[in-house]
């Protein structure tokens, strides 16, 4: 999982001449990572270099993420319970993210079976989902209309596959 931006959001002088640092990185799936040290005074100190060092840390100490890995595989129907390193709601939420930025609609939809999962364990409504997720609910909205579409076509493949005609069921067609 690594991390595709760094920046340096605050410095503040301590009484003591030395100062705070407040960075923060960001890993490629939009999750902040704030890191936060103290430091010598200016001049005897290199921010830029020790933001380029703690970017490559904060990199080392993220967990694998096997979210992403996992979206392929709900891309195909399988997989359902989140690692053991990660909250199981952290990992809703990155395959969620992840699976929206499918363009494939065939693929997209054979992720539908991830989804209901994560609907029985988000809550009883869209607003106790959003919040299980930790994402605003017009966020889980889209989301959840995309789904929503996706099971109207759904049902209506079903529907035509139930009218097809198996050999012999019908007279005169021969």
């Amino acid at each position: 999982m690594p991390i595709v931006s760094s920046e340096i959001k605050k410095t503040v002088a301590k009484h003591n001449g030395n100062r705070a640092i407040y960075e923060q990185h960001t890993d490629h799936l939009g999750v902040v990572h704030p890191h936060r040290y103290q430091c010598p005074p200016v001049g005897e100190f290199d921010e830029v270099a020790a933001l380029a060092a703690n970017a490559l840390l904060e990199e080392a100490a993220l967990p694998t993420d096997e979210a992403l890995a996992d979206a392929g595989r709900y891309k195909t129907g399988s997989a359902e319970r989140a690692p053991d390193h990660q909250l199981q709601a952290d990992y809703d939420r990155r395959v969620l993210r992840e699976l929206m930025q499918e363009e494939d609609a065939l693929a997209f939809a054979n992720a539908l079976t991830f989804f209901r999962s994560f609907e029985i364990r988000g809550g009883a409504n869209a607003a106790q989902r959003a919040s299980y997720l930790g994402v605003p609910k017009s966020e889980y909205d889209l989301v959840a209309t995309r789904y929503n579409q996706i099971t109207g076509v759904e049902n209506v493949l079903n529907e035509d596959a139930a009218r097809v005609w198996r050999l012999d069921s019908h007279e005169g067609w021969e």
